[in-house]
């Protein structure tokens, strides 16, 4: 069933998402990846959960001397949506190669809690960018493609074979159809015994940013649950609801 006792909270200067006898998600925080037309050399506006610039919905802000950047966090159901999205406020054209929407990073703190090492983890496989009518499963081995990971384009959702949670938690992140305007990358790293890093980025691979325009993100929506079957009907029926 879906778990419906999850709590968001700002901790650490990121997001926290904790499920009652589930996952924890740790230290989110979003980034864009930027150039200029002067320089090649990527730049980084990276975004915290410090100061609310609002709370309904909740709302961070961060700018630089090119870019304003706007994350926002809603609640969706048993869930929760992001999104992030920039304004170029400088005079000159800026390059934007990537809108990250949601970046779990180990190295500064982050964690991604199954109740179960790497090595037991397993994501569901993607037909394209779509599901097969019936769950398949891929697990993690360091002899196949999964040796670093997983990578997905449209719906992450993972799931340990054994947990030390009272049953194995399942973690969805799906991309809200109508909002990607662009391809999206969700990359889940590890290793047999130890979670990387999580991004789900929008790839904007250079897309030219005006002065004074504007550019978003795909919507995110992220839920948890035991039932990977019920989670990937729940995010069709916020799909639905939203194409209404």
């Amino acid at each position: 069933m879906v778990n419906e006792n999850g709590v968001l909270t700002m901790l650490d200067r990121g997001i926290t998402i904790n499920w009652d006898d589930g996952p924890t998600l740790h230290k989110i925080t979003a980034q864009v990846r930027y150039h200029t037309g002067e320089s090649a050399s990527a730049r980084l506006l990276r975004v915290i959960a410090a100061q609310p610039y609002s709370d309904e919905p909740l709302t961070f802000k961060q700018t630089d001397a090119a870019l304003q950047a706007i994350w926002v966090w809603q609640t969706r159901g048993a869930g929760w949506s992001t999104q992030l999205t920039i304004t170029n406020i400088s005079d000159s054209d800026v390059y934007v190669d990537a809108l990250e929407a949601l970046r779990i990073d180990s190295a500064y703190g982050g964690v991604f809690n199954l109740g179960a090492p790497p090595g037991l983890w397993r994501c569901a496989k993607e037909n394209g960018t779509e599901l097969p009518d019936a769950l398949e499963w891929e697990a993690w081995a360091e002899t196949t493609a999964s040796a670093g990971g997983f990578v997905r384009a449209r719906h992450l959702i993972v799931q340990p074979a054994v947990s030390n949670r009272s049953r194995p938690p399942v973690v969805l992140i799906a991309v809200n159809e109508q909002t990607a305007h662009a391809p999206v990358e969700m990359r889940l790293e590890c290793s047999g015994e130890r979670f990387e890093r999580l991004t789900a980025r929008s790839r904007a691979d250079g897309t030219l940013v005006g002065a004074g325009a504007m550019l978003a993100s795909a919507e995110l929506w992220i839920a948890s649950g035991d039932d990977a079957e019920e989670l990937r009907q729940w995010a069709q029926q916020a799909a639905s609801e939203d194409a209404a």
